[in-house]
């Protein structure tokens, strides 16, 4: 059944993108010049957009150009400001519902370029997906780029209904996750934590909501999303796999507005407008759960009696001091509370601030200055009857970074300098209530500096060929105080070969250093047809610990020790890019090759709460993932979206001259997060009117698990015997979800209803599976555990308002 609903889906989609007619766009040509001993190598172009029929600044306006990497937006005021090379380009302004402008723009001065948006008067939507900024992902150097804005995130079904930027990643090519109800992404075979994910180029420890269901950014407050899983750019470090950062949107100089949401799943309040008019915008929102009766529809007696609440809070502040000046303020606050039954429960918040200055300094170089604080804390619960125990931890970080980016003559250079210092916070045993007769205990944890200068230039000789390269020097340094435990040399690390310690008061404990260079490089022929190839060195300071299948609130953050090393990868990729019928179509073939070096694994039967040597429940070894990544993606007409194909093995061995602490003999193994053929299929009707009917298709291997391997019996008593570590696997993962986004019933509200069904076919996904004892027999059984195990249905109603 499920198969032939399977191919009958791809079916429906494939034909309907291939009997879709296309909209064509008009061209206009605008010449800018400058005096000829003026000239240079790159120029300013600004403008705005406003709306024709009322005369009203466009925000949000898609403004794509033709052979330039980053794309943007116009802002709250429908303005938009870009550097690009001397030359000729094609950009073109567009936005949801509004009938596209397209120009030819020879660019050999600085420009102001003007235009108006007039709505879409047919009755069949020609819808746009951001195709020029996909032709700019194409024409940058740099492999493995994934962008997206949130007209684009809007229209991929989720779970309560709510536009989501960790839901739409997995969708693309090269990003999975362990399993519904785990935290965190794994990109191109790496663990969740080896991901830089940023706010505005700020740090994010914790980023998701309801056990990894949804992400910490409201999607009402969210511009777009950049990813890079290939040659990260060296302005960005601190993990081994990828990086991720959410540009958030900023609040409207000129008029106050807002909207409020109310859902079955979610609710939410958005308010922006300007402080001082055309000089001081802001930005608000607030969004907060009310799911708790979804679970009361499970049949499970253990589900009904559970809890599951979230929130977060978002401000941004920006502030113009002049043309070429600007401050921003972003602030985000998350909490979350789950309760299982009453055998445990997780409880997290995160808070993560920034203040950043933008100026531009003369016509060549531009200067960004960011200092940022962030804090993460979480516990474990279990309220049980007999003394019921909390397990917290957490941790707080400094952040600041300065960067300089000066243009030349066929080249653009870029540097500067950034630094994180992380203090974590004891880890505390304290009991749950006051009836408990939990004895409180204690742990000091570590304190880390980390610091890197970065350089990088990008050299386009002609448009055919671009290179990109990169070197950041990464330093970092425990600091005092702590413990450092002593151990026979010759022997395992362990408990029992501990021969003292030493206490260190002030200075530095130990330190670690390392180059990254980072190069990418683009060659185009025939406009059409693009190779990348890009290779990337990563350091990783910073990781997390757990013995559990995936990510979870809990997990413990682990600096580098004198026995913890850093992680060090070694990324390879190459890519073919292809435009199709004008960008009307686009498909991309990427290969990828990662190896990394001290990457964690726990001992067997691992103790790693409370505990002052976590060294001796650890072992580091060896990491490996390849793989290649599928992507045809459909950008205009009125059924848009794509089809994502992921072959990837993401494997580990342990490395030690100790045979009895290796884990499976020092073989390799595959991860916890191990998922060899991943398949997405993304489309979006675009039925008129604002109608949109959306489908999001999801199939992937099932993930590897321990098993047991056989029962045998020693004196009337079955004595399990377990397998190698990840020797089975889980069966596969197969998931439909449905949504349908529409104006509602009150047009003077300027409302929206989104009804959305996760999870359509009800199927019982596996997460894990499990051992327990079989009756009389006394024998281990395995028994499969599904986190959801029905459709969950949703509908959210969203009214907006403006004081004009």
């Amino acid at each position: 059944m499920y198969s032939a609903l399977t191919w009958t889906l791809f079916f429906i989609c494939w034909l309907a993108f291939a009997n879709t007619t296309l909209a064509q766009s008009d061209e206009a040509q605008v010449v800018f010049k400058a005096p000829e001993n003026a000239k240079k190598s790159k120029y300013f172009l600004t403008g705005k957009v406003i709306f024709f029929e009322t005369g009203e600044p466009l925000p949000g306006v898609s403004v794509h150009i033709d052979g330039f990497f980053t794309g943007i937006n116009t802002d709250a005021n429908g303005q938009y400001f870009v550097s690009l090379d001397s030359g000729r380009h094609r950009i073109a302004f567009r936005h949801f519902g509004k009938q596209g402008k397209i120009y030819q723009v020879d660019l050999y001065g600085d420009g102001v370029l003007d235009t108006e948006l007039t709505g879409l008067q047919f009755e069949l939507d020609m819808f746009t997906l951001r195709s020029e900024e996909r032709e700019m992902i194409v024409k940058s150097p740099i492999t493995g780029v994934t962008k997206m804005n949130i007209d684009e995130i809007k229209l991929v079904p989720t779970l309560l209904g709510e536009p989501d930027v960790f839901n739409v990643l997995q969708a693309m090519p090269g990003v999975t996750s362990v399993g519904e109800g785990s935290a965190g992404l794994n990109i191109r075979g790496g663990q969740a934590d080896q991901n830089l994910i940023l706010m505005n180029e700020a740090i994010v420890l914790s980023n998701s909501h309801a056990l990894g269901f949804l992400s910490s950014f409201n999607g009402d407050v969210v511009q777009n999303f950049t990813l890079y899983k290939g040659a990260v750019p060296s302005n960005f470090g601190g993990r081994s796999a990828s990086a991720l950062n959410i540009e958030m949107r900023k609040g409207d100089k000129e008029t106050w507005k807002g909207s409020v949401s109310l859902g079955t799943g979610v609710s939410k309040l958005m308010l922006e407008g300007p402080l001082v008019k055309e000089k001081t915008g802001l930005i608000a929102a607030a969004r907060r759960s009310n799911a708790n009766w979804l679970l009361r529809q499970v049949d499970n007696t253990d589900v009904r009696a559970s809890d599951i609440r979230f929130h977060d809070l978002y401000l941004g502040v920006s502030h113009q001091f002049s043309q070429k000046n600007n401050l921003d303020l972003n602030i985000l606050n998350t909490g979350d509370y789950f309760k299982f039954s009453n055998n445990f429960g997780f409880e997290w918040n995160n808070f993560v601030s920034s203040i950043t200055s933008r100026n531009l300094i003369t016509d060549d170089f531009s200067l960004v200055g960011m200092a940022a604080y962030g804090s993460f804390n979480n516990g474990f619960f279990e309220p049980s009857d007999i003394d019921p125990s909390i397990v917290k931890n957490g941790l707080y970080y400094y952040q600041g970074k300065i960067s300089g980016l000066w243009t030349l003559d066929k080249a653009v250079l870029q540097g500067g300098i950034e630094g994180v210092l992380y203090q974590m916070r004891p880890e505390k045993l304290e009991p749950f209530t006051p009836q408990s007769g939990i004895q409180p205990q204690s742990i000091q944890k570590q304190k880390g500096l980390e610091w890197a200068p970065f350089v990088s230039t990008e050299w386009t000789p002609n448009e055919n060929f671009t290179l990109m390269a990169g070197l950041r020097y990464s330093m970092y340094q425990q600091m005092a105080p702590d413990t450092v435990f002593l151990y026979e040399e010759g022997l395992p690390i362990s408990t029992s070969t501990q021969t003292g310690y030493e206490f260190f008061e002030n200075g530095k404990i130990v330190g670690y250093k390392g180059l990254e260079p980072r190069f990418s490089l683009r060659y185009t022929w025939d406009k059409v047809n693009t190779f990348k190839a890009g290779f990337a060195v990563l350091n990783q300071y910073l990781q997390t610990i757990s013995n559990a299948t995936g990510p979870t609130p809990i997990d413990l953050w682990q600096l580098s020790t004198t026995y913890i090393l850093p992680q060090r990868s070694q990324n390879y990729s190459v890519g073919y890019f292809r435009s199709l019928k004008e960008n009307k179509w686009t498909a991309s073939l990427e290969g990828f090759f990662r190896t990394t070096k001290n990457q964690l694994e726990y001992r067997d039967f691992a103790d790693l709460f409370l505990n002052r040597q976590l060294e001796t429940e650890l072992i580091q070894g060896q990491g490996m993932a390849f793989g290649a990544e599928l992507m045809i993606q459909k950008n205009i007409g009125s059924v848009t979206g794509w089809l994502a194909y992921t072959f990837s093995r993401s494997l580990i061995r342990t490395v030690s001259p100790f045979r009895e602490i290796q884990v499976n003999g020092g073989d390799w193994f595959p991860t916890n997060f191990d998922r060899p053929h991943v398949l997405s299929l993304v489309t979006s009707f675009h039925l008129g009117n604002q109608r949109d009917f959306n489908i999001n298709v999801n199939y992937s291997t099932g993930r590897p698990v321990t098993g047991l391997y056989s029962n045998y019996v020693v004196g009337g008593v079955f004595v399990p015997n377990f397998g190698d570590r990840n020797q089975f696997r889980i069966p596969n993962y197969f998931r439909i979800d449905l949504s349908y986004l529409a104006n509602g019933p009150v047009r003077a509200w300027d409302d929206k209803i989104n009804i959305s069904v996760y999870n359509l076919l009800g199927r019982r996904n596996a997460y894990s599976v499990f051992f327990q004892r079989d009756g009389q027999l006394q024998r281990l059984v395995p028994y499969q555990l599904a986190i959801l195990g029905a459709a969950f249905p949703s509908i959210t109603y969203t009214v907006n308002f403006s004081s004009k």
